[in-house]
């Protein structure tokens, strides 16, 4: 199963330790004495100076400064879908595909919202337009003018994308398109 956001920040604190040599402590002992205060630098030291991969820098920044970005995944959809019509519609449009399927599984991130089976195979986030943009992982021969060419919302995993302006706008096609999508993964 794969793990969400808030499980692999988890993951990558707790191997700190057996991966660089030095605990989560040590790297904000270490961060401290720099006298550093900008996210940007901080981050820069720890890959540039320290050799260290962004997300474990980004981890240690987090740490540092007290601001755990994944400390509250259930508030992300509130945070994307601020509207009345968008919060609506993504509500609606979230309840349809857990009915799909019992093994479906939600893992919020901070910019979209991604439905698992064992991997993403779904995502839902709020488009410029007050819309709700569903990207799935479809296979790479199926065709429908309903779906464009994913711009790489939320992972490089969704392929194709439609967007969704009004309850009417969650069809049969799309339906059958999430339960294609659901199946390839």
């Amino acid at each position: 199963m794969a793990l969400g956001p808030k499980q692999m920040g988890e993951a990558i604190v707790r191997n700190l330790k057996n991966k660089t040599g030095k605990s989560i402590k040590e790297w904000i002992e270490i961060v401290e004495q720099t006298k550093l205060k900008e996210k940007k630098e901080i981050i820069a030291f720890l890959k540039n100076e320290n050799r260290l991969g962004h997300f474990q820098a980004q981890k240690i920044f987090e740490h540092f400064s007290g601001k755990d970005k994944y400390e509250a995944p259930s508030t992300f959809a509130d945070k994307i879908f601020t509207s009345k019509k968008s919060k609506e519609l993504y509500l609606f449009v979230k309840s349809k595909i857990l009915e799909m399927e019992t093994d479906i599984r939600i893992q919020p991130c901070q910019t979209y919202i991604p439905f698992y089976r064992k991997n993403q195979f779904a995502i839902l986030t709020k488009s410029k337009n007050d819309e709700i943009l569903l990207g799935l992982n479809l296979p790479e021969d199926y065709e429908n003018t309903k779906f464009s060419k994913s711009s790489n919302k939320g992972s490089i995993r969704i392929n194709a994308q439609t967007l969704i302006n009004k309850k009417k706008d969650f069809d049969q096609e799309i339906i059958s398109a999430i339960l294609i999508a659901y199946q390839n993964n």
